[in-house]
């Protein structure tokens, strides 16, 4: 598996790759800038890039701000938004010339993704989205686990406690991969970027107010046209912060205009299935990819 840096502008980017030919696959991950609950990032794919990179090209993307990926200018207030991520991730699809992709994003990263279908479905071959609570209708229930973690923030027993929380098996994330957490949140971007999100600063004054009104305006879309590519949601069953509710509700919305759009409920996971039922997440994740052509 490949480490690569590619300039998006200003901001250097960092991917992960594996494999060639096809149409390539680029998994975009959750979580937010200047998180410190998460520390979400492109290693969370790993496995999946591995096998995926078997028959095509895999990438996995830093998102701006997260991961090893730079941070936006501290005075562009976009770039700490929804918005923002969205726009640099549009930017790294064009920069990196090799379209049109199947995006697959996971939580925060499917409204990445979609958002990215619906403006430009020139850049996308297909769509999946999986356990996303942003781009789907109704309220999350993640911000209730994090106010209820007793420990510090940023340290290995409070990720350990939100495993606990969020894994229907918590045992599936590995003592390395919090390791390669914590070490993302001990850098010196990522404090910096904690900082500039943390009280009082730009989450609670534009980061949710931009987002609340990005999704009105995402669900008035779904609601009267079309996405223009083939879409597939995966949800676990059992995930505590976003409910199988929340799933069908997607479904509804989307597949109103778009008849190619199917769902998948797998049981006994919680929010990352393609972790916890990775043999599941694969087999249904290729099923689609095989079956999707050009067009509609």
């Amino acid at each position: 598996m490949q480490e690569n840096f590619i300039n998006v502008g200003a901001i250097r980017t960092r991917y992960l790759s594996e494999g060639s030919g096809g149409t390539p696959i680029v998994f975009v991950h959750g979580g937010t800038i200047g998180d410190v609950s998460s520390a979400s990032n492109a290693e969370d794919f790993e496995p999946l890039i591995a096998e995926i990179g078997k028959d095509r090209l895999a990438i996995a993307v830093d998102r701006l701000g997260q991961g090893y990926t730079d941070n936006p200018s501290e005075d562009e207030v976009i770039g700490w938004t929804m918005k923002g991520s969205v726009q640099h991730f549009i930017a790294f699809l064009e920069e990196l010339g090799k379209g049109p992709y199947h995006l697959v994003g996971h939580s925060r990263g499917g409204y990445v993704v979609t958002r990215t279908t619906l403006e430009r479905p020139d850049l996308v071959a297909s769509l999946t989205i999986g356990d996303s609570n942003t781009v789907a209708p109704g309220g999350a229930r993640n911000e209730g686990i994090h106010l209820r973690n007793p420990h510090k923030p940023g340290t290995r027993e409070a990720m350990e406690f939100t495993t606990n929380a969020y894994y229907f098996s918590p045992e599936t994330l590995s003592s390395a991969s919090i390791d390669k957490k914590l070490e993302i949140l001990a850098t010196p971007k990522i404090r910096k970027a904690i900082a500039r999100m943390g009280p009082g600063g730009y989450r609670v004054k534009h980061f949710l107010p931009d987002l609340a009104k990005d999704r009105e305006e995402l669900f008035m879309r779904l609601a009267n046209e079309p996405l223009q590519r083939r879409v597939q949601i995966l949800w676990a069953y059992n995930d505590p912060t976003a409910p199988i509710e929340m799933g069908y509700s997607l479904f509804e919305l989307i597949a109103k205009h778009q008849p190619r759009t199917s769902i998948q409920i797998v049981n006994q996971s919680g929010h990352s299935l393609y972790r916890e039922r990775f043999e599941n997440f694969i087999r249904v994740l290729k099923d689609h990819l095989e079956g999707v052509t050009d067009g509609c």
